[in-house]
């Protein structure tokens, strides 16, 4: 039975009578008006799951319709007319399923309100979305329409990203989109647990299955029963992990450590990752068979360098939650919202947030101008780097190179090559020592090996190769 409180407006006794009845024996709370006044009023100050429209003619037909979508744009709104006038055209922008007719069946009322509620939903997780995955930039504007397509499937979903990018957030939006959303969101981070833990971690174990298994354990397929599982960094997975792991998605059963009983898996999974797994795969570090079956919806989550206008928001959403939180109030002036929108910002989102929190407790209070960042946002790497590739790095076939030119260049070859020779000159100069040669370059420790790993980067043979991994 639905139970909604919906507006009525008719002008009609014997409409307003019957059309209430109905509604009512649906358990329906109605508020009926036949004034315009009161219509404009109540579409105004109350949320209703649904409005039904009599007018008495075509002129106040288009007037009402015009009020309601005034005062309230998404409301699911039904015009009711007389059968011989619903087979004739409706009201620009009506589809057929809102035009009702007159006299109402009960079959007729009832889909009109299964419509309603399908689209209050809907307008309900994108306010959510809006809310949980900040920005106005068309890349975030995608992951979110992403998320709302594949919310209410049972289809595995694997994010990449750069860390600090949110792949978490995206993953607990999808659940709490989806129609798990009221069971449990579980979530193993995969490189966080020792190779030989991590099938006890996930399946769980009986007693005695090991040293020190002295009473069985449920894993975490069980604790996610009828929710979500989120696997992060599944490149971190152990290959022998991932054949146990591709058994469970095509089987949908398991069993713990050390027992013999195969326990039904009803989760919904999400995995992410910030390597790139098909190198991955070609690499043998990756099964194909498991990236193809995690890869049925892909989601990339892109880096916040590449959508710089939503920093200004992300900065505002986390100085209002240190205001919340910690009662520690905290501006950024104009100059440090642009000095921070100028910087790289390698590591996202979560960069951004320990930046914002450490100004917090720095400076309670007080006003964050461009001389209170610390100075590496003040003096962007990004710049020098920027320089670098302007003047000292390209190469004199394409400074040289002259109008109508049609001499050719392998993009891709000479970028790569490009980002070889910066990485190679960032660690000769740091002595191959990895931490400072990321610091130099502005990027994560691990995402530098990876490029090294990519590049088939190697440091002479008086260097010891130890320094460099």
């Amino acid at each position: 039975m639905i139970e909604a409180e919906v507006l009525l407006y008719s002008q009609n006794r014997d409409v307003a009578a019957n059309t209430t009845a109905v509604l009512e024996s649906l358990q329906c709370k109605v508020t009926h008006t036949n004034n315009r006044v009161s219509l404009s009023r109540l579409v105004n100050s109350k949320i209703f799951v649904a409005a039904f429209i009599s007018p008495d003619d075509t002129d106040s037909e288009r007037a009402i319709l015009h009020l309601v979508k005034k005062y309230s744009p998404s409301l699911p709104t039904f015009l009711m007319k007389p059968r011989g006038l619903c087979q004739k055209s409706g009201p620009p922008n009506f589809s057929s399923n809102e035009l009702l007719p007159l006299p109402l069946r009960y079959t007729d009322i009832l889909a009109a309100l299964k419509i309603a509620s399908q689209n209050n939903l809907k307008s309900s997780r994108r306010i959510y979305l809006e809310q949980s995955i900040t920005g106005t930039s068309k890349q975030i504007e995608l992951v979110r329409d992403l998320v709302m397509q594949v919310a209410d499937s049972n289809a595995n979903v694997l994010i990449s990203g750069e860390s600090g990018t949110g792949k978490e957030v995206v993953a607990r939006s999808i659940h709490d989109c989806s129609k798990r959303r009221d069971q449990p969101f579980v979530a193993v981070n995969c490189g966080a647990i020792p190779a030989e833990l991590l099938e006890s971690e996930l399946f769980g174990h009986e007693k005695g299955a090991f040293t020190g298994a002295f009473k069985a354990r449920a894993g975490r397929f069980e604790l996610a029963a009828g929710g979500t599982l989120f696997l992060d960094e599944i490149g971190d997975m152990p290959v022998s992990m991932q054949v146990k792991l591709l058994r469970v998605l095509q089987e949908r059963t398991f069993e713990r450590v050390g027992g013999t009983k195969s326990i039904q898996s009803d989760v919904r999974l999400i995995a992410a990752t910030h390597q790139n797994l098909e190198q991955h795969v070609a690499e043998g570090k990756f099964r194909l068979d498991l990236f193809y079956r995690l890869n049925v919806f892909p989601i990339e989550i892109p880096p916040l360098r590449s959508r710089k206008e939503d920093i200004v928001l992300l900065i505002d959403e986390f100085a209002r939650k240190m205001e919340w939180e910690k009662d520690s109030p905290v501006k950024f002036e104009s100059d440090a919202m642009n000095a921070l929108q100028q910087h790289s910002l390698p590591g996202n989102i979560r960069e951004l947030r320990n930046l914002v929190e450490r100004l917090a407790i720095l400076y309670p209070g007080n006003a964050i101008t461009v001389d209170r960042l610390p100075e590496r946002y003040r003096n962007d790497a990004s710049s020098s780097t920027a320089n670098l590739l302007e003047f000292s790095a390209v190469t004199p076939a394409i400074r040289n190179e002259k109008p109508g030119s049609t001499e050719k260049i392998d993009l891709k070859q000479y970028l790569a090559s490009l980002e070889r020779s910066i990485i190679r000159n960032a660690l000769e100069e740091s002595g191959w020592v990895v931490t400072q040669a990321a610091k130099a370059l502005s990027i994560q420790r691990t995402t530098l090996i990876e490029k090294i790993r990519k590049l088939a980067i190697k440091p002479d043979q008086k260097t010891n190769m130890n320094e460099v991994m």
